[in-house]
């Protein structure tokens, strides 16, 4: 009989505890003076001498994709595990987001292009001179449909072989050059745990022959969707000599899909040209003064 009461005199005391916990909002693990600011204070250890950590859910990055977050839900935490990149992350209420000692946001060059010393049309893919730290970029690439026949201009990066082949130049469109692959690409990912907004392409020059395309269109695509335009069909100018057309910047701060990258998006991007009238007629990203084709965004890492 001693022995019932005792257990349940015990239980009882546990109950009161526990209860006294509750009342308080405050729950104490390996510590009976758990700090007043706190809900849950965890002590690393209970007599000095052992010591643990607290363990956060831990997952791959498939399936931290499958945790049915919401905007509600801004504070979760988990641990992701992906090789040399793993780290710890929070839902903000829209994105994971890494933790590192500083968050910090940076607006700088994304990825940029020096064309000056390329010959013969430059290669395909041509790496980007500058790649900021948190992208993994995809070079420019020349289309299927371009061709690079003979010397090419120097101090430029582009093709031949803009024209479709239609006898009636009316017939050289927008819906032709994406047919045919009349265009030049490149890609932009963040790296694990960063996020990239991108927001201007630079002002840039573009060159052409007199037979080669007069018009042109910038594109994005996203994870290998459909190509959506940016803007308006631009008409690349009538200078054909070395001195090239200077165009103008394009704002893409304004495009919701380019903003708030993460690892798990590729951004690729493409220069649609129409208007040539021979096979002959050529189109360059041409040379102007340091780096002639840059990306600019913000990166929080």
């Amino acid at each position: 009989m001693c022995a019932i009461l005792c257990r349940v005199k015990k239980f009882l005391f546990s109950f009161i505890l526990f209860a006294s916990s509750l009342l308080y909002s405050q729950v104490g693990i390996n510590t009976t003076n758990p700090s007043p600011a706190s809900v849950l204070d965890v002590n690393s250890s209970s007599d000095g001498v052992n010591f643990g950590g607290f363990m956060l859910p831990r997952v791959t990055v498939s399936e931290r994709d499958l945790i049915p977050v919401t905007a509600d839900d801004a504070g979760l935490a988990i641990y992701v595990i992906d090789g040399s990149n793993s780290q710890m992350q929070v839902w903000n209420g829209t994105t994971w987001r890494s933790l590192f000692p500083n968050s910090i946001e940076i607006y700088t060059i994304i990825c940029a292009w020096d064309v000056n010393g390329l010959t013969a049309f430059g290669p395909s893919p041509f790496n980007a001179t500058i790649s900021a730290n948190g992208a993994t970029l995809g070079g420019l690439i020349r289309g299927s449909g371009l061709t690079t026949p003979g010397g090419g201009a120097n101090n430029a990066w582009g093709a031949a072989g803009w024209f479709s082949g239609s006898p009636n130049p009316a017939d050289e469109t927008q819906q032709t050059a994406e047919a045919n692959n009349k265009f030049a690409t490149f890609s932009i990912t963040p790296n694990f745990g960063v996020e990239i907004s991108l927001t201007t392409i630079e002002p840039y020059n573009i060159r052409r022959s007199s037979n080669g395309p007069t018009t042109g269109l910038w594109q994005y695509s996203i994870n290998g969707g459909l190509f959506i335009d940016i803007g308006n069909e631009i008409t690349w100018g009538g200078n054909t000599d070395g001195v090239g057309n200077n165009q103008i910047a394009i704002d893409l701060s304004a495009i919701t899909e380019l903003q708030n990258l993460t690892s798990s998006t590729m951004v690729t991007f493409r220069i649609v040209n129409w208007g040539a009238t021979a096979a002959g007629g050529t189109w360059y990203i041409n040379n102007t003064n340091g780096n002639d084709l840059i990306i600019r965004g913000k990166i929080i890492q």
